[in-house]
């Protein structure tokens, strides 16, 4: 099964890493407003924004496994969530 990076695992990334949106923006080579908009899902992860968000990751050293585990902490945090609906 491929890795996607979803909206709300870019800032968990951003926070391992310390960097704030408008510095992850400088790796990625997406302006800090569009990120932002990516962020709040205002606007979905194209196929091109997704590109860039994997050359950032490659650029911070990013390995599958500590995505897979912003993932899961993603999908926790989820699962929490519905449990309190």
């Amino acid at each position: 099964m491929e890795l996607q990076v979803t909206a709300e695992m870019i800032p968990l990334i951003r926070s391992c890493r310390g960097l704030s949106q408008s510095e992850f923006s400088s790796y990625s080579g997406i302006p800090q407003a569009r990120l932002s908009d990516i962020e709040i899902k205002k606007i979905p992860i194209s196929d091109y924004y997704s590109g860039k968000l994997f050359l950032a990751l490659g650029k911070l050293q990013f390995d599958e496994k500590e995505l897979r585990h912003i993932a899961e902490l993603v999908q926790i945090g989820k699962n929490q969530g519905n449990a309190n609906v």
